[in-house]
């Protein structure tokens, strides 16, 4: 005759302890099976990858290891300059973009974000090659602003010139009543740009009291020009720029990518 399974004899265990033996207890509790597997396709920057497996983290609720969601990271820090590719002076990184997603179908994702906003420019051609959603970070940041702040008629816009130049977030507020002010030229090169790309800037040494300076005096400049709402556009002004910062609220888009992740693998809002 076979001995007792597992679980009664777990519940044995904790009978003898003097615990609580049932369902509730949450290291018995099965994980849910209705849930979805995260695929991210990172490594742009690996820092940025990183913030944003932090972020899904503290946005699941969970209370044991098995309460977490399943990720896949393929942090792919070989991809080719999204910044040099728009400006039309490197090589597509549409190729190996592709690579990575394919990868991450293959491993088993539902579905794919992407810690990079930039990124965002090359949505259409990548969304071709996978047979998996990808999640459009501009447009699901844009929502946020509307679903939160439906009072806000003016944003102010930080992100990297090319990622303006593209208008990616001009176009997923098209149609709406908010108007979205970007940095003067000066702004944008001096302070957001060389905040991010500069030998001390965050690409190349992290978050420092210099880089979160200048992004501060950026956001500064648009509040006075009437932003009612700043959105972190770029995901390493995400890792300088915190609630509180400004006089304004913030949206930082790498928050809103980690709770639709999280929404959509749990299939119910993000704790």
């Amino acid at each position: 005759m076979s001995g007792p399974g597992p679980d009664r004899l777990a519940r044995a265990i904790l009978w003898h302890l003097g615990l609580q033996a049932d369902r509730r207890q949450p290291w018995l509790e099965e994980p849910d099976v209705r849930e979805k597997v995260i695929g991210v396709l990172g490594g742009m920057g690996p820092a940025a990858t990183l913030e944003l497996f932090g972020r899904i983290l503290k946005l699941s609720g969970a209370r044991t290891d098995q309460e977490h969601l399943r990720i896949l990271i393929d942090n792919n820090p070989k991809i080719p300059s999204r910044t040099l590719a728009f400006r039309g002076k490197g090589p597509s990184p549409v190729p190996e973009l592709r690579r990575s997603a394919r990868a991450l179908e293959r491993a088993g994702a539902d579905f794919i974000v992407i810690p990079c906003v930039t990124a965002h420019y090359f949505h259409a051609p990548l969304s071709r090659s996978t047979r998996i959603p990808i999640v459009h970070l501009v447009r699901e940041a844009a929502s946020f602003v509307q679903a939160r702040y439906p009072a806000v008629r003016t944003v102010g816009l930080l992100a990297t010139t090319e990622t303006l130049a593209a208008g990616l977030f001009q176009d997923a507020f098209a149609g709406t009543a908010i108007t979205a002010l970007t940095p003067s030229a000066g702004s944008q090169k001096q302070r957001v740009m060389h905040a991010i790309f500069a030998t001390k800037g965050v690409k190349a040494v992290g978050p420092t009291p210099w880089s979160k300076g200048l992004i501060v005096d950026a956001a500064n400049a648009l509040i006075s020009r009437g932003a009612r709402l700043i959105i972190v556009g770029c995901t390493e002004v995400s890792l300088v720029l915190r609630d509180g910062d400004l006089s304004v609220p913030i949206v930082d888009a790498l928050t809103v990518l980690a709770r639709v992740a999280v929404e959509r693998a749990r299939g119910r809002p993000a704790g």
